[in-house]
């Protein structure tokens, strides 16, 4: 047996001294590059991570294109967190080596690890296209990526393509979790039985377990497990959420203070509790905490610097929405003031809201993501991010970037019967949006409203499988086939909205039209101190007054709207 031979068969027994004399006993300089990968093992085997580095660095820079210590490091940098070397070395393994089929995984996962989705997405493809041995992580990992972008219908597909090449509890519990988010209950419950078949001790089992039985309304089960975990920060969180929204605010103000070193130091918890903050009015700490919001992680414009309020006026900027569409509406406004501190605001949305926007505001230009993706600007701002520099801004009325376009205004008067008040309706919002199910409310709990001598008009385009039946059964006009900006000019022909906490609201608000608001026990943040600042002067608030129970809304409505039918004369 060679020398190499005899270190290889020491590290294989475990005789980590031996194999580091031999290593130090073998001088041949042509073999100095494959020592000091050897020296890198067995430090990485005993745990001794710098020292590991700096051979496989080492052996490296001897023979750039020898695999193993490439390989070596990008394990040692998967266990040691750093994600930019990661991708640096799983890189390289593509550039050596293009043949082998299984480096595409792992710069695809190393791209997924640094947030650039899309890229992680090709790569992961391309593994599956050429056949690669492992398919069903594969497919399970691209899942997971569009549960990062919120998109769980899509994610639900790639979980499905993934068990074809067998089932095991991760997969599984994906699978679980991604039909949860969707509020598909038949599903779940299948999902539900499964998962708990192959491990009911797994952790992320326990974790769905406790949502699922929150979707099904089993509020203390879900409770019980919550608390059983609460050392875990995902558990932790939930179980704080969920005593904000059934209202018991003294467990939640204990429980936050007695985890409060354990919320400060986990950026698990940045997001809720800058949330809290923000809804409390303690603004300046909360816009700190929710700089750590989940969305905030994108694709967009990864070169370009971050604003953080430098003079811009002779700069250009770019601010991207990375929320919901009503985000969009919402906080659309704060890009004026910034319009007057730069000439060159550029403002991506969405392309199917895009026409929303006005395009006509001076230094301002309304783009979408994929005419700006190779653009080059000085800085760059999340939307979300944006408002903590302007949020103390007062706006007069209608000032906003909000448009309806002339055209679809004329049709859309021309075309609505007027013998009745014409009422736009919305009840939910979009299955996995924020505070759901809370927000969203049963077509069923509404039904008396629907009674009265009115054209009501629903201008949701998602109906919840729970609201079918009585969505067919309804005096409910169908508008929901058409895209916002389509919306948009309905509404300015209607005589009120009536709504839930959804894009739809926002709209309705800034477009001045009357607009009646269904908001839950404890609704959104913004509708905390932050709605104080600049309310929606055309808005009136209904607010559930116990937990899940939305009569008091539905009793409160009727009797409203039962006054305006009768003072109207038709």
């Amino acid at each position: 047996m060679t020398n190499l031979g005899k270190i290889a068969e020491n590290i294989k027994n475990k005789n980590f001294e031996k194999a580091l004399e031999l290593c130090e006993a073998i001088i041949e300089k042509k073999n100095q590059h494959i020592i000091y990968n050897f020296k890198g093992v067995i430090y990485l085997i005993q745990k001794n991570l710098d020292l590991s580095e700096k051979n496989f660095l080492r052996s490296i820079e001897i023979d750039q294109n020898f695999e193993d210590p490439i390989k070596n490091l990008y394990l040692l940098y998967l266990k040691k967190k750093s994600f930019k070397e990661l991708l640096f070395y799983a890189k390289k393994l593509v550039e050596i080596n293009s043949s082998n089929i299984e480096y595409n995984y792992n710069l695809a996962y190393a791209y997924d690890l640094n947030n650039n989705l899309s890229e992680a997405l090709r790569y992961y493809q391309k593994y599956i296209d050429l056949n690669g041995r492992n398919k069903k992580q594969a497919f399970n990992n691209i899942g997971c990526m569009y549960l990062k972008k919120n998109k769980p219908k899509i994610a639900n597909d790639f979980f499905l393509k993934g068990i074809n090449y067998g089932e095991d509890k991760i997969i599984i519990n994906n699978l679980f979790n991604s039909c949860i988010l969707l509020r598909d209950i038949k599903s779940s419950d299948i999902y539900f039985k499964k998962a708990e078949s192959i491990d009911n001790n797994f952790i992320d089992f326990q974790y769905n377990k406790a949502r699922y039985l929150i979707l099904k309304d089993q509020i203390k089960e879900a409770i019980s497990i919550l608390e059983k975990h609460k050392n875990i920060p995902k558990f932790l969180v939930t179980l704080l959420i969920l005593y904000s929204n059934i209202n018991r605010k003294d467990e939640c103000d204990k429980l936050l203070a007695q985890s409060k070193i354990q919320i400060e130091n986990e950026p698990e918890f940045f997001n809720y509790y800058g949330i809290k903050l923000l809804k409390e009015g303690k603004f300046e700490e909360g816009w700190k905490y929710y700089e750590y919001r989940n969305s905030k992680i994108t694709d967009f414009f990864k070169k370009i610097k971050e604003w953080n309020g430098e003079e811009i006026n002779k700069k250009s900027i770019v601010v991207f929405n990375e929320q919901g569409l009503g985000d969009s509406i919402q906080f659309s406004k704060y890009i004026l003031p910034l319009t007057k501190i730069s000439r060159n605001v550029t403002f991506v949305v969405q392309e199917s809201i895009k026409n929303l926007f006005n395009n006509e505001i001076p230094n301002l230009t309304i783009e979408t993501i994929d005419n700006c993706r190779n653009s080059q600007f000085d800085f760059k701002i999340a939307l979300g991010s944006l408002i903590k520099f302007f949020y103390k801004e007062k706006f007069r009325e209608k000032e906003n970037l909000i448009q309806t376009n002339l055209e679809s205004d004329i049709k859309w008067k021309n075309k609505l019967i007027t013998n009745k008040l014409n009422i736009g309706f919305v009840w939910s919002g979009s299955y996995n949006g924020a505070n759901e199910p809370y927000r969203s409310i049963p077509l069923k709990d509404l039904k008396k409203i629907f009674s009265l001598n009115a054209n009501f008009v629903c201008l949701q385009n998602e109906i919840w499988e729970r609201d079918k039946k009585d969505f067919k059964s309804l005096n409910l006009i169908d508008y929901s086939k058409y895209k916002l900006d389509e919306i948009a000019s309905i509404i300015k022909t209607l005589d009120l909205v009536i709504t839930s906490d959804t894009s739809i609201l926002h709209l309705s608000a800034s477009l001045n039209k009357e607009t009646w608001a269904m908001l839950s026990l404890y609704p959104d943040w913004r509708w905390g101190e932050f709605n104080k600042i600049n309310p929606y002067l055309s808005l009136k608030i209904f607010k559930q007054e116990k937990f899940n129970d939305w009569s008091n809304v539905e009793s409160q409505i009727y009797e409203e709207l039962e006054k305006k039918i009768s003072s109207k004369n038709f």
